[in-house]
């Protein structure tokens, strides 16, 4: 009987931490507030057709990036800017414009990039 209470309460710890800390829609909005102008409408860069000037530096392809990086740094470098992760001051850090659970969503989304390209 212990070991089935222990295997229970297991499972729904396991479970709370297996879900997902972000909201993808609620993190679409604030992708499309604070990140589509530099990274795309699917994260594809900069649009260089589209820009006046050129940034100082590439903007990376999120849809292709982001799977290749964990969560914990897509929440670092939105959080804490290019700095943060060892990467260009030029991504900037929004964590005084936006709270951790925002980042989370944010992230959320980013994980959607490129799966709905039109």
């Amino acid at each position: 009987m212990w070991s089935l209470s222990f295997l229970l309460v297991f499972l729904l710890v396991f479970s709370l931490f297996a879900q997902t800390r972000g909201n993808a829609k609620k993190g679409e909005d604030l992708y499309m507030e604070k990140c589509v102008l530099c990274h795309g409408s699917q994260g594809e860069g900069w649009d260089w057709s589209k820009k006046v000037a050129k940034p100082p530096i590439p903007v990376l392809d999120l849809a292709q990036v982001a799977p290749t990086r964990s969560d914990k740094y897509l929440f670092d470098v939105v959080k804490g800017g290019g700095e943060a992760v060892g990467k260009t001051r030029f991504m900037p850090p929004f964590e005084f414009q936006l709270s951790n659970q925002e980042v989370w969503d944010i992230v959320a989304y980013m994980r959607t990039l490129g799966r709905n390209a039109k």
